[in-house]
C-alpha cells in the first residue's frame, strides 16, 4: 500500500476516534432531567397492557390527571 493511503487511513481513523470521544463526553455531560414536583403528583387509576408480551401495568400516581401510555417492547401499551 502506498504511504499516502496509509496516512489518509490513519487520519480518518483519528478523526473517527475523536468524534466518538466527543460524543461520549457530551452524552455523559448531559444533566439528568429534574424529578417530578411532589405537589404535582396525584393519585390516578390507570391500567395498561403490552400487546407484544402481555405485561400488565397499573399506574397509581402520576404527574397531572392525564396519564400517557408508557412504552414496552418498543410499542405503546394499550389502556385496559
Amino acid at each position: 500500500m502506498d504511504q499516502a493511503v496509509q496516512v489518509g487511513i490513519a487520519i480518518a481513523m483519528g478523526v473517527a476516534i475523536l468524534l466518538a470521544g466527543r460524543w461520549a463526553v457530551r452524552l455523559l455531560a448531559t444533566p439528568v432531567p429534574e424529578g417530578a414536583d411532589p405537589d404535582d403528583v396525584i393519585e390516578v387509576e390507570a391500567a395498561f397492557s403490552c400487546s407484544v408480551c402481555g405485561l400488565r401495568l397499573a399506574v397509581t400516581h402520576a404527574q397531572g390527571a392525564e396519564v400517557q401510555a408508557p412504552r414496552h417492547c418498543r410499542e405503546e401499551m394499550e389502556p385496559i
